[in-house]
């Protein structure tokens, strides 16, 4: 009787039943998944990432060395159809294709590595890049391959690209060190040469920030934000809870930003401007500027702000008054009022301390002076119609229903907005900071 071999497996079939066992994980309700099973099955993925990546790799090696693309599918090289299929840059296909006949020919311990998931693809690339730059001694780079094979048990391919820099210490100590004050030289040559910074309007009511700099630029920034992008926690009003802080580091950098540069106006820092000390200057309506629906507010350099804003801002501003006719041409200047003088906010500092809203403790640097009745309906600019608070809580108190007034003692309390089904809201207020 004839016995029927038993089909080997193919490749396709293979990773095609393993998308399909993945792919019924996708409805899993993983909110009621335990942290272990999260987490193991992230560091499982890893594995898999990288055996699929060595199994990439033996397939194009063979495809590229019986070169199947151009002789069968019509396309000028392997490269050029791996990047139609992976759906990648030009680059990174021809990176991929150069980097698959490294690992199977030459770096076959790295493609082990990859194989086993001691290494990722991308440390794995990283090995692959920096044994090309050593000389061709076949012994220096198996040299070179294996103590970045070593170094990637610990480091991640950021690090792993940095320690691969100095391979050419095996061969040249003096040489390494060279290329690499050259290249440091080069690339902080090229960006400061370089460096730009846009802000541009993105059109949805919103601005986007656009730069490059060099590592010092960089470093100087962070040095700067980094201190004000950490977590305040706030104190749920209704509960006294301690809640996290809401805003992602994101969020936090980008208010850190906004607050040096508020900052720097209010200390008058910034070079004068046409004989003036720097101001965010907006140009608006008379009826905006009072309520009026629909209108917006324009700054020097043509970016529109929403009525809303322009109320907000205008909490503790200098306001000039400017007469036009009704072709827009000016008529008349008036002088410029300062709302908020040194000595009241410094009485306003030494009252409230930090932002008075509840659970928030912004310090002074960070907070604006709020009109709690507002100057334009008739609120004068007093001590006792001001209440300090940050940016976020001075949005909060503009945009949404809660209510602020001073308490018999002349300290601020705070009226959150009902809700439906709940008690109704009691006046509340900041509890002081715990130094």
């Amino acid at each position: 009787m004839a016995i029927t071999p038993f089909p080997q497996p193919t490749p396709a079939g293979v990773v095609g039943g393993a998308c399909v066992e993945i792919g019924g994980l996708q409805e899993a309700l993983w909110s009621a998944r335990p942290d272990e099973e999260l987490v193991a099955g992230v560091e499982e993925l890893q594995r898999l990432r990288a055996a699929s990546a060595a199994l990439e790799a033996s397939l194009l090696a063979e495809l590229d060395a019986r070169e199947v693309p151009r002789r069968r599918l019509g396309w000028g090289s392997t490269s050029d159809w791996y990047t139609h299929v992976a759906g990648t840059t030009r680059r990174q296909g021809k990176r991929t294709v150069e980097h698959a006949r490294a690992l199977v020919s030459e770096r076959t311990q790295t493609w082990q590595a990859l194989r086993d998931g001691e290494v990722s693809p991308d440390q794995a690339d990283v090995i692959v890049a920096a044994v090309e730059r050593l000389p061709l001694a076949p012994h220096v780079r198996r040299r070179g391959e294996v103590a970045l094979l070593e170094e990637a048990g610990r480091l991640n391919a950021t690090d792993l690209h940095r320690a691969g820099r100095h391979l050419a210490t095996v061969v040249d100590p003096d040489r390494d060190e060279r290329e690499a004050e050259k290249a440091l030289d080069r690339e902080d040559r090229a960006a400061h040469l370089g460096r730009f910074l846009t802000i541009s309007d993105d059109g949805c009511g919103g601005i986007r920030l656009r730069g490059h700099g060099t590592v010092e630029d960089g470093a100087t920034l962070r040095a700067a934000l980094l201190p004000l992008t950490k977590p305040v926690p706030t104190v749920d009003p209704e509960t006294c809870a301690e809640m996290p802080d809401a805003r992602d580091h994101g969020a936090r950098t980008w208010d850190a930003l906004v607050g040096i540069a508020q900052h720097a106006l209010d200390s008058g820092l910034p070079p004068s401007s046409h004989g003036t000390r720097p101001r965010l200057a907006v140009t608006v309506d008379h009826a905006t500027l009072h309520g009026g629906t629909g209108g917006v507010g324009t700054t020097d350099d043509g970016l529109e702000l929403a009525g809303s804003a322009v109320r907000r801002l205008a909490c503790d501003c200098d306001l000039v008054r400017v007469l036009l006719d009704a072709e827009g041409c000016v008529l008349d200047v008036g002088r410029d009022h300062r709302l908020v003088t040194p000595a009241i906010w410094s009485a306003l500092v030494a009252r409230d301390h930090h932002c008075a809203f509840p659970g928030c403790t912004r310090p002074p640097l960070m907070c604006h002076a709020h009109h709690i009745r507002h100057w334009i309906e008739g609120g004068v600019t007093a001590l006792d119609n001001l209440v300090l608070l940050c940016g976020h809580h001075h949005r909060t108190l503009h945009n949404t229903p809660w209510q602020v007034r001073l308490a018999t003692d002349r300290r601020p309390e705070f009226l959150p907005p009902p809700k439906a089904g709940r008690p109704a809201p009691h006046w509340t207020r900041s509890r002081p900071r715990q130094e």
